[in-house]
């Protein structure tokens, strides 16, 4: 039998220097990020409760958080795979990992949308 195991974290939210133009970038932008990270075989800390047998996503979490607060980007979709590759180097022992992070519209969006998103992850 096999078992399922899977590390969600949603809607983490950072602040980047993102956008097309100089003075988009100038000022961070929040962005909302939701991962799925799903195993091969379950963690060790199922069994042993013990921290130094599974993932910490808060050790990850304050990783990203470092590395984007100090790049600027110009896209989403660039901004997403960014978050893939850190992810997948991190949780090494991953089978698959989803990334799909949402920008905040502007407030002088012409159109008011709650947010536009984009996802990346393995099949």
């Amino acid at each position: 039998m096999n078992n399922y195991s899977r590390i969600s974290l949603k809607q983490l939210e950072l602040a980047i220097s993102l956008g097309v133009s100089d003075a988009e970038r100038s000022k961070p932008q929040s962005v909302r990020i939701d991962m799925d990270i799903d195993f091969l075989q379950p963690p060790s800390a199922c069994l042993t409760d013990q921290l130094k047998d599974t993932y910490c996503y808060d050790s990850f979490i304050q990783q990203l958080a470092i590395q984007m607060a100090s790049r600027s980007f110009h896209l989403l979709e660039h901004v997403t795979y960014e978050i893939y590759q850190l992810a997948k180097q991190f949780f090494k022992e991953s089978l698959s990992v989803h990334i799909k992070v949402t920008k905040k519209p502007l407030l002088s969006a012409a159109i008011p949308i709650e947010g536009a998103s984009f996802c990346y992850g393995d099949k």
